[in-house]
């Protein structure tokens, strides 16, 4: 998977965002991470709120973190 921009990321349904980025989690740790915070920090400026989305986020960045944690 390649790196994803803070827009497509939260323009596809919170569903999509959860499955997709819980994926990169897995499979690309370090930049999940860095989509993940590209992603918040664009909401935040934007004053976007979707919470679903904030959530799917937090969720695979908690996922990220685990993955390096192990390795």
């Amino acid at each position: 998977m390649t790196m994803k921009s803070p827009q497509s990321v939260i323009g596809s349904s919170a569903s999509d965002c959860e499955i997709d980025m819980m994926l990169f989690a897995g499979s690309n740790p370090v930049t999940a991470l860095q989509v993940i915070g590209q992603a918040l920090n664009y909401m935040n400026a934007r004053g976007i709120e979707k919470a679903s989305h904030r959530s799917a986020l937090m969720k695979a960045g908690r996922k990220a973190l685990k993955q390096l944690g192990e390795f």
